[in-house]
């Protein structure tokens, strides 16, 4: 079944590569890529969060990129997006990925209950530009921070699962620079906001928990930067569906290792009640701060190292941590977690990346492996997996779990992926 989804992508691309010769003789920059993933999961013994022993998804996103700017100070980018998605998971753990887009589309094509096909704009925006400010107008990619494992800044839109682009918001964005080594960020768009009244979803154990409390209220960020002898800095204040957010970052060279950090605080939180048996609050106001340090060594290996500090990780209860996870407010179960990337340059063709994660409160770890091919200058093929080591749930529903260990409950997985581009 797979094999004949995977055959039919590969002629899609070649359906695709006529556009790059469009692209080259139009003033218009035409642009693209497909990407296709075939995922397995290999579930341990746990009733509560699995039906079976493994489960398997295929995606596909097929991406077309219009660019312009000819014009002297206008230009426009449109993406437009047709992606399938198929899965047998029927259940799952927080945290698992249920399909290759985390984005929530609309323009359904099929919604059956193992696949479903979605198109639509990603990405419509026009940029005004003068000497010395630009305005962004429309559906646009919004982003900011420095970090790699736990981006604080990083606060708009989602990713996808080992996606190179990063899915678009309505929104207003002005990029005002002072001098060369200044300037200010300035963001408006819509969110939703948490507010006291409403309840919880209990339905299926993926939704669990999850508050249907929300409204939509207009978002604002304000962002400003400066650089002091070599070393970035920067503030930041949004508005955040929680409360509001104050931030710094500050990112410099000590040698030849680059060293950056970012501290976040959350505050003017309501009080929402926890769910069923758990006491407490599900919000409340909290520091997050990320340290890291990259490094690359002369042989093309190159290493990151980041720690996270967690204010609103519970390592005492994970559960109620979990409940919060899968709210998203938080970025992690326990307070402490270290994350380590290396990356290895074999020759230009063959790259090769490994990263681990160690929660220090219940000794936890998953290891991630990923290595991509590149067979011509536009066509990559990769492979990888995700290993979690931990102590697994030992609770008897899904309601109350018991989560022993922060990477212990999530399921280890093996991924095959081809990328194209033109």
């Amino acid at each position: 079944m797979f094999l004949n989804k995977i055959i039919k992508n590969i002629l899609i691309i070649i359906v695709f590569i006529p556009f790059k010769l469009f692209a080259q003789e139009s003033l218009i920059n035409l642009s693209g890529n497909i990407e296709t993933v075939y995922k397995n999961y290999d579930n341990y013994n746990f009733t509560p969060y699995f039906d079976q022993d493994s489960n398997e998804e295929y995606s596909a996103i097929a991406r077309i990129i219009l660019e312009s700017n000819n014009y002297e100070n206008i230009s426009y980018e449109i993406h437009a997006l047709q992606t399938y998605n198929y899965s047998d998971v029927k259940t799952g753990a927080s945290g698992r990925d249920t399909t290759m887009l985390s984005a929530d589309l609309g323009g359904n094509r099929i919604n059956n209950n193992d696949e479903s096909a979605h198109y639509y704009i990603d990405r419509a925006n026009l940029k005004f530009t003068t000497n010395d400010l630009d305005v962004h107008l429309g559906r646009l990619a919004v982003s900011f921070g420095k970090p790699q494992f736990w981006n604080l800044f990083d606060y708009y839109g989602s990713s996808y699962l080992n996606q190179d682009f990063k899915s678009g918001i309505d929104a207003i964005r002005i990029d005002k620079p002072l001098n060369n080594f200044s300037g200010v960020n300035l963001v408006v768009n819509k969110i939703k906001k948490f507010y006291e009244s409403g309840n919880y979803l209990e339905n299926t154990i993926a939704q669990s928990y999850q508050r249907v409390g929300l409204e939509r209220e207009t978002g604002f960020l304000l962002r400003g930067y400066k650089t002091i002898n070599d070393t970035d800095y920067s503030l930041l204040y949004k508005t955040e569906p929680e409360g509001h957010i104050i931030g710094f970052e500050v990112d410099g060279e000590i040698g030849s290792f680059n060293i950056y950090n970012e501290t976040t605080y959350l505050w003017g939180t309501d009080k929402i009640a926890m769910p069923g048996s758990y006491s407490g609050d599900l919000l409340k106001n909290y520091f997050t701060n990320v340290l890291g340090f990259n490094y690359r060594f002369n042989n093309n290996l190159q290493i990151i190292a980041e720690h996270l500090y967690n204010g609103l990780g519970d390592s005492n209860n994970l559960d109620a941590s979990n409940v919060r996870y899968k709210n998203g407010l938080n970025t992690s179960l326990n307070k402490h977690i270290t994350g380590i990337s290396l990356s290895y340059e074999f020759n230009p063709l063959l790259i090769g990346k490994y990263d681990s994660k160690i929660a220090w409160q219940d000794s936890s770890h998953q290891h991630n492996l990923i290595l991509t091919k590149s067979v011509t200058d536009n066509f990559d093929i990769i492979f990888g997996s995700q290993i979690n080591m931990g102590d697994r749930p030992t609770g008897s529903n899904w309601q109350n779990p018991n989560i022993q260990s922060e990477f212990g409950r999530l399921t280890n997985s093996f991924f095959f992926q081809l990328k194209s581009y033109f």
